[in-house]
Formats: C-alpha cells, sequence, structure tokens
C-alpha cells in the first residue's frame, strides 16, 4: 500500500494539560468499539494548548489555507480498538474558519471555530513564557473558552517510558465514528475509521501554568476542576498521510 503525504502540521509552544476523569463521564461519548484505556487506574482527558505556525494540505489549492499563525486547543481522551492505542478527539477549537471545516470534514475529528491569541514571550535562547486565549465562536454550538499563562519549567527530553507523559503524548494514531469514506482514515471496525501521523518522537518538559479560563469540558458533562498534570513542548511537526 502506497502512503502519500496530506497534510504538514507545525505548531510551536505546546501546554499539555492532563485530568484524571470519572470514566462514567467519558463512555458515553465514544463510539461503539472503543473503550477507555487507562494509566494508574484512571480515565485521563487532556487539553492541549498551541499555535499553528504552518499546516500545509496539498489537496487544497494555493491561496485557500490561511497563511497566518493561529491557536489551537484540543481536548481528547486515550482509548482502545482491540489492541491498538490511539486518542479520541472530544473537541477542536482553531483560529481558523477554513481549517475547522477541513478537519471536521476531511478527518472526522469535532473542529470548532474559535477566536484566539497566542502571545509568545523569548528570552535570549528560548520560550520564557506563552499567553493563550481560545474562545469558540461557531454559530449554533455551545460556549466553551479555554484561557492560560503557561512556562515551560526546565529542559526538554523525551518522554520516560512507562510514565503518564508516554501514555498520553506519544500516541501516533486517532480515531473517530466519521460516517463518510475518507482516504485520510483506514476503517477499524463497524463504524469506527482511524487516522494515523508520522513525527519524531515529542520532546518534553515540566510546566507552570495558571488556567484561568476553562469550559471546555462544560458541554460534554467532564469535570475537569482537579489538580492537573502538566507538560511543555517546544513544539512538533507532524503528517498526515493517505492510503492509496
Amino acid at each position: 500500500m502506497r502512503m502519500d503525504t496530506a497534510l504538514t502540521t507545525t505548531g510551536r509552544a505546546v501546554l499539555f494539560v492532563h485530568w484524571r476523569v470519572d470514566a462514567d463521564q467519558l463512555r458515553p461519548h465514544l463510539p461503539d468499539g472503543l473503550e477507555l484505556d487507562t494509566y494508574d487506574g484512571s480515565a485521563w482527558a487532556s487539553i492541549l494548548a498551541f499555535e499553528v505556525t504552518e499546516a500545509r494540505p496539498k489537496a487544497l489549492p494555493a491561496g485557500l489555507w490561511p497563511s497566518k499563525a493561529f491557536g489551537q486547543v484540543n481536548l481528547r481522551t486515550y482509548v482502545r480498538h482491540g489492541d491498538q492505542p490511539g486518542v479520541y478527539f472530544l473537541s477542536v477549537d482553531a483560529g481558523t474558519r477554513v481549517g475547522a471545516a477541513a478537519l471536521h470534514s476531511a478527518m472526522g475529528i469535532p473542529c470548532y471555530v474559535a477566536s484566539t491569541t497566542v502571545d509568545i514571550r523569548r528570552g535570549s535562547e528560548a520560550v520564557e513564557s506563552v499567553s493563550l486565549r481560545s474562545r469558540r465562536s461557531q454559530a449554533g454550538q455551545p460556549a466553551a473558552a479555554f484561557a492560560t499563562d503557561y512556562a515551560p519549567d526546565g529542559a526538554a527530553e523525551p518522554v520516560e517510558p512507562g510514565s503518564l507523559a508516554e501514555f498520553c503524548i506519544e500516541r501516533r494514531g486517532w480515531f473517530t465514528d466519521a460516517g463518510q469514506p475518507s482516504p485520510y482514515l483506514a476503517r477499524a471496525g463497524p463504524g469506527v475509521r482511524v487516522g494515523e501521523i508520522d513525527r519524531d518522537p515529542w520532546q518534553v518538559a515540566p510546566a507552570t501554568a495558571d488556567v484561568t479560563t476553562n469550559s471546555l469540558g462544560r458541554p460534554l458533562g467532564l469535570d475537569l476542576s482537579g489538580e492537573p498534570h502538566l507538560h511543555y513542548s517546544p513544539g512538533f511537526q507532524s503528517v498526515v498521510t493517505t492510503r492509496r
């Protein structure tokens, strides 16, 4: 089977915020065929907040994709389909109308248009702090917002094997219940499709963060009010492929 590059995404200043979540709150949102993956006896949900600096879809005509950087906030949980681990996106808020539509229609990801700002403050050699704001602005969708000020708190290194960071961060597949076939998704089972990305292993550091607004879980009935675990990454480049 030949694989063609379909979408290359580059992001920077990534904050990971992980919460233990009651499995009974998450299960109703999963399609049949997926089960929650657990770590340390718990289900988990994570928010990823970052700035997309470049996104290059192969199939989209030049000039239609936004050329400016934009903020993106992902809410996801961790699942398995048989023995295959992956992530399940509960929502994605992106500061680009075209990008949100593409992620939703082509890749089966529940993506919404948001008003976003990202302010990255740099020192002489590296990022010192980041201020990110996101407020969902898509008509007809429930209100949801996320605002945080965060910073790395150490050097970025590969994730430790067996750690929470490895469980939550080092995953390359996402599952969706998208009903329509897509060249970016393979059939994983009845009503379930899977997509995969190619990228280098994550480099992550400890982080500090002041989350001042977080209502992303409210439309889904998720309690994200507990003390979170935090990680920071300087950035990533990921490639989504099509199957031929």
